[in-house]
C-alpha cells in the first residue's frame, strides 16, 4: 500500500503528536536514521516500563524490548527499510518483553518522516496492545488443539484392539499435540513385577536400553508408578531421583503421569521436552486425560488378549476330543487291522489277510482325510501349501488380473513356524495392497530369499510413491500394522519411497 510521506518537521515533531499523545491507547515513538529513540509517549512509558528519561538518545530500548537477537534484527532491519519507503504504511506484530519481565503483544503501524526540506529523518511508529486478544486466540487455539488430540485418542483406542497400534498412535498425537519430540510409554507386567518400555518415539538405542531396565520404584517412571501421581522436573541430570545410569546424556525437561483403569495403574505415559521448559498445569491435565484413555485401551485390549487364550485352550481342547473321537479310534482300529493282517499271512490264510489289508487302506484314507480337516482348522487355508505358493496364487489371483506385471523371485527357504509364515504373508499382502491401491505401479516384484540364518521377504513396485516424513499414519496404509507384526516375530521392517521413484518394503527375519 503507498501512500504519501508523513510531512512532519523536527520543530513541530511535539505539535503533530500532541492530538493523540494523551490518548491512552496509542503507544507513539519516533526514530532517527540510526534507530534511536527521539520521542516517547506516555503510553510507551506505561506499556513498556521504561520511562523518557530511560530511553531517550540511545537504541539499547531494542536490546531491552527484543532479547532474542535474531527475532530483534528482523524487526530492527524491517524498520530501516521504512528509511527508504517513499512512505508506505508498515504493519508488524511483535511480541515485546516488558521492564517488569511481562511479555505484550504489539501491533505497529510505522511509517517514516520527513524534514522541512523533504528528506527523510526518521520513522514513527504507532503501537496498539493487543495481549489480551492474542491471549484469547492462543487459548482457543491451544483449547482446540487438546480436544482434537482427546477426539484423536479416543478414535484411535475406540477403534482398535490391537495394543501397539494403540499406543504408537496416542504417542504421536500427543507429541504433536505438546510440541515435543521425544515420548516413551512403560506398561506393567505382573509376571515379573517390572516396567517395560513398549513404546518410544525420539530415543536413542541406548536410552531405550537403559530406559527397559527401569524397574518398580526405581527413577522417575518407578515413582510415579509406585505413587499414582504426575511427576515433572525441568532438569532430568538435575533431579536426585534419577539415577545416571538412567538419565544417561538425557538433557531434557519430563513430565510423567500414571495411566489408570478402573482405579488400578498400569503403567507410565512420559514426555521429554528441551530442558528447562516448565509443563503447565492444563498440560498436565490433558497428558492425564490422554493417558487414563490409553490405560482403558491397554486394559481392554488385555482383557480381549484373555479372551482369546482362552477361546485358543477351549479350541485345543475340542480338538483334543476331536482326535480322539476320530483320528485316534482309526489309528487304533489301524492297529488291530495291522496285527489281525500279520496273523492271517502267518497262518496261511491269504485271501481274509487281504481283505483285511483293504479295509486298512480305506481306513488309513479316512484318518488322512480327518487330520486334513483339522490342521485346515489350525492354520490359514491360504498357507496350506507354504508361503511361496500362498505369494504365488495371491499375485495370480489379484495383481496379474488387475492388469499389473507381477514377478516372484524365490530360493530354497527352511520350513518356517507357523507365526513366522503367517507375519511374512501378512505383511506382503499389505504392501501388495498398498501398491494396488495408492501406487498406479505398472510392476511389482516379491522376493523371499535366505541369506546365512536370516529370511528376507521383499515387495518392490515402480509406482509413484510417497513422502514417509509427511505420510499420515491415520490414512489407512497398514504401516502401524506392518510395524506391528513384524515386531511380533522379532523382525525388521524397512520402508523406502519416496515421490516418483516406487516403494520399496522389505522384512528380515532371523530362523536359526
Amino acid at each position: 500500500m503507498s501512500t504519501s510521506r508523513v510531512d512532519v518537521s523536527t520543530g513541530n515533531l511535539n505539535q503533530f503528536s500532541n492530538g493523540i499523545i494523551n490518548d491512552v491507547n496509542v503507544w507513539v515513538d519516533v526514530l532517527d536514521p540510526q534507530l534511536n529513540i527521539i520521542f516517547w509517549n506516555h503510553v510507551a512509558e506505561s506499556i513498556s516500563g521504561y520511562s523518557r528519561e530511560e530511553v531517550i538518545g540511545h537504541n539499547k530500548v531494542w536490546d531491552w524490548m527484543y532479547p532474542d537477537i535474531e527475532y530483534r534484527r528482523s524487526i530492527m532491519a524491517r524498520t530501516f527499510a521504512l528509511m527508504d519507503s517513499d512512505g508506505e504504511l508498515d504493519y508488524l506484530e511483535t511480541r515485546m518483553h516488558c521492564k517488569n519481565g511481562d511479555s505484550k503483544y504489539i501491533l505497529w503501524n510505522s511509517r517514516s518522516l520527513l524534514n522541512e526540506d523533504g528528506v527523510i529523518y526518521g520513522v514513527i511508529t504507532f503501537g496498539y496492545d493487543i495481549t489480551d486478544r492474542k491471549q484469547a486466540e492462543e487459548a482457543l487455539q491451544k483449547a482446540h488443539s487438546e480436544i482434537s488430540a482427546l477426539y484423536h485418542v479416543t478414535s484411535v483406542t475406540s477403534a482398535s484392539l490391537d495394543l501397539d497400534t494403540i499406543l504408537e498412535r496416542s504417542l504421536e498425537c500427543v507429541l504433536e499435540t505438546m510440541k515435543s519430540d521425544m515420548g516413551l510409554i512403560h506398561l506393567w507386567d505382573d509376571s515379573d513385577k517390572k516396567l517395560h518400555l513398549v513404546a518410544h518415539h525420539g530415543m536413542t538405542l541406548d536410552h531405550i536400553k537403559r530406559l527397559e531396565e527401569v524397574n518398580q520404584g526405581k527413577g522417575l517412571t518407578g515413582w510415579v508408578f509406585q505413587n499414582g501421581t504426575p511427576r515433572m522436573t525441568p532438569d532430568l541430570k538435575g533431579d536426585s531421583s534419577t539415577p545416571s545410569s538412567i538419565c544417561g546424556d538425557l538433557d531434557n525437561a519430563y513430565l510423567g503421569v500414571p495411566m489408570r483403569a478402573k482405579g488400578e495403574v498400569v503403567g507410565v505415559f512420559g514426555i521429554l521436552a528441551k530442558n528447562g521448559r516448565k509443563f503447565e498445569d492444563d498440560e498436565v491435565a490433558l497428558l492425564g486425560s490422554i493417558a487414563d484413555q490409553v490405560g482403558i485401551a491397554v486394559k481392554n485390549a488385555r482383557l480381549y488378549q484373555q479372551a482369546e487364550h482362552l477361546a485358543a485352550v477351549e479350541e485345543r481342547q475340542r480338538l483334543a476330543q476331536d482326535l480322539h473321537d476320530s483320528v485316534t479310534q482309526s489309528l487304533y482300529s489301524l492297529t488291530l487291522l495291522a496285527e489281525a493282517s500279520r496273523r492271517l499271512i502267518g497262518s496261511g490264510n491269504l485271501e481274509q489277510a487281504k481283505d483285511y489289508i483293504t479295509r486298512l487302506g480305506e481306513t488309513a484314507l479316512d484318518s488322512l482325510k480327518e487330520m486334513r480337516l483339522l490342521v485346515y482348522n489350525l492354520r490359514p487355508p491360504v498357507l496350506d501349501e507354504g508361503l511361496i505358493v500362498a505369494l504365488q496364487q495371491r499375485l495370480g489371483a489379484v495383481e496379474r488380473r488387475a492388469g499389473v506385471k507381477a514377478y516372484l523371485i524365490a530360493g530354497d527357504i527352511p520350513d518356517l513356524p507357523a507365526p513366522v509364515e503367517e507375519a511374512l504373508y501378512r505383511i506382503a499382502q499389505e504392501a501388495l495392497n498398498n501398491s494396488l491401491k495408492h501406487s498406479r505401479a505398472g510392476s511389482v516384484t516379491v522376493s523371499i530369499q535366505t541369506f546365512a540364518d536370516q529370511i528376507k521377504l521383499v515387495v518392490e513396485d515402480d509406482g509413484i510413491g510417497f513422502d514417509l516424513e509427511t505420510v499420515d499414519y491415520r490414512e489407512g496404509m497398514g504401516l502401524v500394522s506392518m510395524n506391528a507384526r513384524a515386531k511380533r516375530i522379532g523382525a525388521t521392517l524397512n520402508i523406502q519411497t519416496s515421490p516418483n521413484k516406487g516403494t520399496r518394503v522389505s522384512v528380515c527375519v532371523n530362523v536359526e
